[in-house]
């Protein structure tokens, strides 16, 4: 049996549910574990087509976007608009 067996990823995604309910519930997680969840679910995008079309490339890669955006998260980054409006996480 694979360390990848589908009981065991279900298992081990459940630890990590609590781990990181309980994390945010003490206020150490940065992000909620519902945001966690849909960030996981979000589709893969594929930039082939706008680099042969348009010769497009992105400027930074998928973790430095994501580790952007968890520092904007802790330093509690924001804009001048209410659904943007920012605070501290923490």
């Amino acid at each position: 049996m694979s360390s990848s067996t589908p009981a065991r990823c279900a298992f081990r995604a459940r630890w990590r549910g609590s781990g990181l309910a309980a994390a945010w519930g003490l206020h150490l997680a940065p992000a909620s574990p519902q945001l966690y969840d849909a960030v996981l679910r979000l589709p893969v995008m594929d930039c082939a087509r706008a680099h042969s079309e348009l010769g497009w490339t992105p400027r930074h890669t998928a973790v430095e976007a994501l580790e952007e955006m968890l520092a904007g998260l802790r330093r509690g980054a924001g804009k001048d608009t209410a659904p943007l409006k920012g605070r501290a996480v923490g």
